[in-house]
């Protein structure tokens, strides 16, 4: 069996403390010191084997990471009365989230101040206006493209999870954890921004080729082991479920039918149907818009990586892009993952299956 990551596109929320008898006085408002890990907004878009990025951040390590944003000596943590060990700053190098060069320490994770973070968001807005026009007529056409194979309750999922949040990273159009730097024990990008997003979070969580759009407010969702154990029984092509005791669970929340066949979208990847080529075009377009604009966000922000900073601006561009989709009335968000009480059969809205399409040369 294929080893399953679970991609987590989400932001996550960690309460750091440091004892207070070594509070950090905070500086200016506007200031990253002294400002709590939890009022951030942090990004994993990684995978790992082990330790996952957010691992790394325990005890102060938080105030480590942002006093060295700037590289300077190892002094500058005591100049600041910030406590230390040796194994804390070893451990956020084993993460990778730290380096030492020439007698420095250097951050490596973005972290974004205040006004950083209004201007690549301001950025990526403009941006989105100034793209939408171009790519909204081929979305509609793929949402009627949708709605023609019977996927009219997945729409927004689709769009959101399959679209904007999946297939833009096919084919190294943007890309993917595995294709960009290894830290250690993980590879990706993980970065944080000084807030929240105004808008609802939405993400993609994926079990193999089983994929599930969510939201915070998403109040019904299964075990991971029924998720998993339907998505082995996709990967090994054991379809319809036999086994009686999954076949009911699954049930229970639309995923099959009580044949044991999938109740949900089967998009197959690749395969030059209508629907992939209407993905291909979109994410094509959006992707080398992307690369052409990242050299000035990788200079600007001092990200070490283009494909880190692509990575980083196209989630706020991708949060754009679906801000302005609803607006318009293009989607809808379904009523599951608004959080109303609409039953664990409404799960099947927002889920879908993603098969690969293979191509004999």
């Amino acid at each position: 069996m294929k080893q399953m990551t679970v991609r987590l596109e989400f932001l996550l929320i960690f309460i750091v403390t440091a004892l207070a008898s070594f509070a950090i006085e905070p500086c200016a408002n506007d200031s990253i010191m002294g400002r709590p890990f939890k009022e951030f907004s942090t990004t994993a878009f990684c995978s790992y084997s082990s330790f996952h990025p957010s691992q790394y951040i325990a005890d102060n390590n938080w105030d480590i990471l942002c006093v060295f944003r700037n590289p300077g000596p190892l002094a500058k943590l005591d100049s600041l009365n910030i406590p230390y060990n040796k194994s804390q700053l070893r451990l956020l190098m084993v993460g990778d989230l730290l380096s030492f060069s020439d007698g420095k320490l250097q951050t490596k994770m973005p972290i974004f101040d205040k006004a950083q973070t209004e201007r690549i968001r301001s950025e990526s807005k403009a941006f989105a206006d100034s793209i939408f026009p171009a790519i909204e007529p081929k979305i509609k056409e793929l949402i009627t493209a949708f709605k023609a194979k019977g996927y009219g309750s997945q729409i927004y999922s689709l769009i959101f999870s399959y679209l904007l949040d999946g297939y833009v990273w096919s084919d190294g159009k943007l890309p993917l954890p595995d294709r960009m730097a290894d830290h250690g024990t993980w590879s990706g990008a993980y970065w944080a921004m000084w807030n929240k997003r105004l808008e609802d979070r939405n993400g993609t969580n994926g079990y193999g080729p089983l994929k599930v759009n969510w939201t915070d407010e998403l109040g019904y969702w299964p075990s991971d082991k029924m998720l998993l154990s339907f998505a082995r029984c996709i990967m090994d092509n054991q379809l319809p479920v036999r086994d009686e005791e999954l076949k009911s669970k699954l049930m229970k929340w639309n995923l099959v039918d009580s044949d044991g066949q999938p109740a949900i979208p089967i998009i197959k990847s690749g395969n030059k149907d209508e629907i992939d080529l209407r993905c291909e075009e979109i994410t094509t377009q959006i992707s080398n818009a992307i690369k052409n604009y990242v050299p000035d966000i990788a200079s600007g922000y001092n990200i070490l990586s283009q494909e880190e900073a692509s990575v980083v601006f196209y989630h706020e561009v991708m949060w754009d892009i679906l801000t302005l989709l609803e607006s318009k009335g293009i989607i809808a968000k379904p009523a599951i993952l608004k959080g109303e009480e609409v039953g664990a059969e409404h799960f099947s809205d927002i889920a879908f299956i993603v098969l690969q399409e293979e191509n004999d040369e």
